[in-house]
């Protein structure tokens, strides 16, 4: 089966959960139209955003990578279209399109730093 064939259209309404800290699963999406918010709980059991993220990004992918359960949950702010892919088709993309993967490192870069200044921000 080529990646193509891995890859699966989904609809979202606002305020629905794509996926829920701690579920176990092996997908990861990139969003088609919309916004999608990352975010966890804090000890009080408030939710507390991590990242949102936009049309033609992606998220997920962590849980693919580390083999563990998710470490935060992914909401739609709005109507969202994904597309989902699973981890035998993220494993072929990562093979097939070296320039994809490469984009796809330097976006989790991007991430980290930007957790990582706001961080630094909140301790200021």
């Amino acid at each position: 089966m080529s990646a193509l064939e891995q890859l699966h259209k989904q609809e979202y309404k606002a305020g629905e959960f794509i996926f829920f800290q701690g579920d176990v699963e092996k997908h990861f999406y990139i969003i088609e139209t919309g916004t999608v918010k990352i975010c966890t709980m804090d000890r009080a059991g408030k939710e507390v955003e991590i990242n949102r993220i936009g049309d033609g990004e992606s998220f997920g992918e962590f849980a693919l990578l580390d083999n563990a359960p998710r470490s935060a949950s992914a909401k739609c702010v709005t109507d969202v279209v994904v597309v989902r892919v699973s981890e035998d088709g993220f494993q072929e993309l990562l093979n097939d399109l070296p320039i994809w993967a490469n984009c796809m490192l330097k976006s989790f870069v991007g991430r980290l730093k930007k957790i990582m200044d706001e961080q630094k921000d909140k301790q200021d």
